[in-house]
């Protein structure tokens, strides 16, 4: 037995169905395509000491993968832990797994704990996991158990994993938009759409490096990634967050002075697809954009992209992992 994930979403039991059976197909191929591009890496030869997985807090395949073809996993991230573990989770988990929350509990130091567990690892022993690990991976369908008694392995003590957060010292401190609303914004601002008579088309992701230096601002959901090329393109932001990290982020472009207090879900997907409700949304974006565009936040914006541009992120990383797992 695992812990389900439970949902408290309120849906009709036709569209639930069709929406479990659609995220369950991308995810099988999703993970059919992680296993496959591992595969490659680690499949036909046999891991070394100084072999490594590094993943963020969404990618917890490769935790599995890891374990799979035996090498170490490094969770990398420009953020804290984006999720909270449910506050049943302790208790259900006990319950389920008495010997395993011993196990966990009575761990050696620098060896996995119950802090690792209630800190992130937690969403490794959801239900979704343990049926990949069975049916695919041929692991334990219970991570740190024996596959055959399901039991504690008792003989083996994983180090505690090694958890490389940054993001800038200069940031952090030691859904589609409606078009018809953003198109009613943009004529009261007097600006232009980019996309609204030309359409350009990328094979893959868009380059940002490219297309932020051409704007005013940037209007996103406050992902760590636009977040990042948004300030080192030196632009003003308005930030309208959806859900997990995005929520800090778009406060912490506040707290910089680069963007207006964040804006609210409703504010660029209106509730009420009316004229009335497009156009009391479009008065809030209108507002966030000329605030973001006054000439404090503008310099700002200038500013920390300066003292940004110096900062080599992937090279401290590398030297950070060459430093902890290659030099050991």
């Amino acid at each position: 037995m695992q812990l389900p994930f439970l949902d408290g979403s309120v849906e009709s039991n036709a569209e639930y169905e069709s929406f479990s059976r659609r995220k369950e197909t991308i995810q099988i191929e999703h993970r059919e395509e992680c296993l496959s591009y591992v595969e490659e890496v680690f499949g036909n030869d046999p891991s070394i000491r100084s072999d490594f997985i590094v993943i963020n807090f969404f990618a917890l395949e490769g935790w599995h993968l890891a374990e799979l073809f035996q090498v170490k996993c490094i969770i990398a991230a420009p953020y804290f832990v984006p999720y909270s573990a449910p506050t049943s989770f302790e208790r259900q988990f006990k319950q389920s797994f008495p010997l395993l929350y011993k196990y966990f509990q009575e761990a050696p130091t620098n060896t996995v704990c119950w802090t690792d567990i209630a800190h992130w690892m937690w969403a490794l022993f959801m239900e979704t996991w343990g049926s990949w690990r069975n049916d695919c991976l041929n692991l334990s369908p219970i991570p740190y158990t024996d596959p055959v008694t399901n039991l504690p392995l008792w003989h083996v003590r994983a180090e505690s994993p090694l958890l490389l957060y940054g993001f800038s010292k200069e940031i952090v401190e030691r859904p589609v938009p409606e078009s018809s609303e953003l198109e009613a914004t943009a004529l009261s601002c007097d600006s232009t759409l980019l996309f609204n008579s030309r359409l350009f088309c990328f094979s893959g992701s868009i380059p940002y490096s490219w297309l932020f230096p051409k704007c005013a601002a940037a209007i996103h959901h406050a992902g760590s990634g636009s977040t990042a090329a948004a300030l080192f393109a030196g632009i003003p932001q308005v930030a309208c967050p959806f859900l997990l990290d995005q929520f800090y982020w778009a406060e912490r472009l506040h707290w910089l002075g680069v963007a207006p207090e964040p804006l609210k879900r409703q504010h660029l997907v209106p509730d009420v697809d009316d004229t009335l409700s497009i156009n009391n949304a479009a008065d809030v974006l209108l507002g966030a954009i000329r605030s973001a565009l006054s000439p404090e936040i503008k310099a700002q914006a200038t500013r920390i992209a300066h003292r940004l541009a110096p900062e080599d992120g992937v090279g401290e990383a590398l030297r950070t992992l060459k430093e902890k797992v290659l030099c050991e």
